[in-house]
């Protein structure tokens, strides 16, 4: 970092320690949080909420951050909120079980929805899937099917919508456990260049721009994707929702 960055650390922590233990206990529920972004789809609000807590903190003050996670879940549940998902280090399983945790702290008499931000993005992939290619007889090639973004995407795809999937990773243990659960693995990208011409790139890895076959179609959810510079590619972004308004 620039070197005047250095003299603002010490502002920096005081911040940090303040926002973490004291802003939810002065003011309440609703100071457990930063609102970010506001979007109006329709009648559908959409905001994006920012935890009053830094990374450090889950390392440094994990009982604190638990309850400023666990507050603004209330402030939701008490002002009408229909979903709240779970994104970044807030559905870390040390820190409430993925969710789990602000599931039991509500009780069973909530109303609202508590999404784990991973699910979601699963969701998301196989709903454009779906879009995209229906009810055809397609065989998918899918990189980073070992994280659980894209474990959840393959069993989705194969039980929901019978897609044949063949699953890759260079792990010799994680290869094995999909065989375990029915599924082909690939040790290799070029292994997945005979198979298909349709490939789920879960994973950012640049070998995918040289390997994947010419004028293939891609269906990408890794952040950042590596085929800019495959123009002879079909790109979907996966990892997006779409909002239905009739709903």
């Amino acid at each position: 970092p620039p070197f005047w960055v250095w003299p603002l650390w010490p502002f920096h922590y005081v911040v940090g320690w303040y926002v973490c233990n004291y802003r939810q206990r002065l003011f309440g529920d609703q100071a457990s949080f930063f609102c970010s972004d506001t979007v109006v789809y329709g009648s559908t609000l959409m905001q994006n909420w920012v935890a009053t807590h830094f990374a450090r903190h889950f390392v440094t003050n994990p009982r604190q951050v638990k309850e400023n996670i666990e507050a603004a879940a209330r402030y939701a549940e008490r002002v009408g909120v229909k979903v709240l998902c779970l994104g970044a280090l807030n559905k870390a399983e040390s820190i409430n079980g993925g969710g789990l945790g602000i599931v039991n702290e509500l009780g069973p008499r909530r109303k609202i929805s508590i999404i784990h931000g991973n699910h979601l993005t699963a969701a998301a992939v196989v709903e454009t899937i779906y879009q995209v290619f229906g009810d055809r007889k397609v065989k998918f090639f899918l990189t980073g099917a070992s994280s659980k973004v894209g474990w959840a995407v393959a069993q989705a795809l194969r039980d929901r919508h019978a897609y044949e999937v063949l699953c890759h990773s260079t792990d010799p243990g994680r290869r094995r456990f999909f065989r375990e659960h029915g599924f082909a693995s690939a040790a290799s990208l070029a292994e997945g260049s005979a198979f298909s011409k349709y490939w789920i790139v879960g994973k950012y890895d640049t070998s995918v721009a040289r390997l994947i076959p010419q004028s293939a179609t891609a269906v990408v959810f890794s952040v950042p994707h590596p085929l800019g510079v495959r123009s002879d590619v079909r790109v979907i972004e996966a990892g997006t929702l779409h909002m239905d308004l009739q709903k």
